[in-house]
């Protein structure tokens, strides 16, 4: 049984114009924020980091007082407060996530495959960042209803 060889596609004629002033701006603007979007997103998680830690620190700092204030004795304040220290740790260790190196191994040539690793990076430092922010304000939120429980209810 002999194989007949593979027949060639048709041809597809797509006409080409060179793109106008206008367009030609717009696709600049999207180059130059696809390429600082890395940026933005590791300096928010940066920015995450440095508030959670420096939360974290008055947290302990709180606790570490010879004579605790009798506030923190109270359970609701407790509560608030341990899943505040949850949140703002959480937050602190998606961030890392976010911004932690990893390596990325592709052939030096394939524009396809940077493509796909550009993308990837962008997700993954996306998806970390988001998640770090939200637990960050869930933190945030836990402590300012902490401080309105001793404000409103408690001084």
């Amino acid at each position: 049984m002999t194989e007949t060889p593979p027949q060639p596609s048709p041809a597809i004629t797509v006409q080409a114009q060179r793109l106008s002033p206008e367009d030609e701006r717009l696709d600049k603007l999207f180059d130059e924020l696809e390429s600082g979007s890395l940026k933005t997103l590791e300096e928010a998680a940066r920015q995450i980091i440095t508030l959670s830690t420096a939360l974290l620190g008055a947290f302990f700092g709180l606790l570490s007082l010879s004579k605790p204030p009798e506030y923190l004795g109270f359970p609701e304040v407790k509560i608030l407060g341990g899943a505040t220290l949850i949140a703002f740790f959480l937050a602190l260790l998606l961030a890392l996530l976010a911004i932690a190196p990893r390596r990325y191994v592709f052939p030096r040539a394939s524009l396809t495959v940077k493509r796909a690793l550009l993308n990837e990076m962008l997700q993954r430092k996306h998806r970390w960042g988001r998640l770090a922010s939200w637990l960050f304000g869930l933190g945030a939120l836990l402590m300012l209803l902490a401080a309105l429980d001793l404000l409103l209810l408690r001084l």
